[in-house]
């Protein structure tokens, strides 16, 4: 029996799962900090996978449009900012003696109050959007011109992701961590500085790394679909 292969609407749908999945996960892991035993390096745990949020909304903005992406962007902060509430409720609701220490654990994981949920959500949204804002402007201008490439494709994805990135990262540490007395937990601003730019160009050497290797081959995969299927 011969293997059915997936159309485009499904390949929307399976990175559509992903990139939310990815987008709350993400607002989780930033609970956790990172310095990889170096005080010049100063990130949080969903460095390691924010990668893929940028990645995939290239390759939607890429195959499909900018409002398939802006869509996909907004529905994932909404979802990653109700996930957050939810663990906060939880944290609030009291428990049995036996369960504390499980408890205690729970909560330390959505530790973070109103303003850091605020702050990873408006920084999400707003990163994401400049990234997909910037590489399909510059997609739409070379194919005016009729002088697109895979070349060209990596450069403006590794260039959006530098902006969307640093904007990110930018709004998430100031709001989050100001120190304005807004809250227990602040930073320095050269720490807030350390931290967005070091985790700016650690996202932007993974993205740039994975771009040859899975948004190309990526993207001509589905547009080949595309195109047979418009043909069909």
């Amino acid at each position: 029996m011969k293997k059915s292969k997936l159309s485009s609407q499904e390949c929307l749908i399976a990175l559509s799962v992903v990139f939310v999945v990815v987008a709350v996960t993400m607002n989780i892991f930033c609970m956790k900090s990172l310095s990889f035993g170096t005080s010049i390096i100063i990130c949080d745990g969903g460095l390691l996978i924010s990668w893929a949020v940028f990645l995939i909304s290239n390759v939607i903005v890429e195959v499909w449009d900018e409002r398939t992406s802006v869509v996909l962007v907004s529905f994932a902060a909404v979802v990653s900012f109700v996930v957050m509430l939810i663990g906060r409720l939880i944290v609030l609701i009291p428990t049995l003696p036996e369960y504390a220490e499980q408890a205690d654990a729970f909560a330390r994981v959505f530790s973070n109050g109103p303003r850091t949920i605020i702050a990873s959500v408006v920084a999400f949204w707003t990163g994401s959007f400049i990234n997909v804002h910037i590489i399909y402007k510059i997609r739409m201008a070379l194919e005016k011109m009729h002088t697109d490439s895979k070349f060209r494709l990596f450069l403006r994805a590794a260039f959006s992701t530098l902006v969307g990135q640093l904007a990110d990262n930018a709004i998430f540490m100031t709001l989050a961590f100001a120190p304005i007395g807004l809250s227990v937990y602040e930073m320095s601003w050269f720490d807030i500085l350390t931290a967005v730019l070091s985790g700016t160009v650690i996202e932007l050497v993974v993205e740039s790394c994975l771009v040859p290797f899975i948004t190309i081959p990526l993207v001509g995969r589905i547009r080949r679909i595309r195109e047979r299927e418009a043909a069909a």
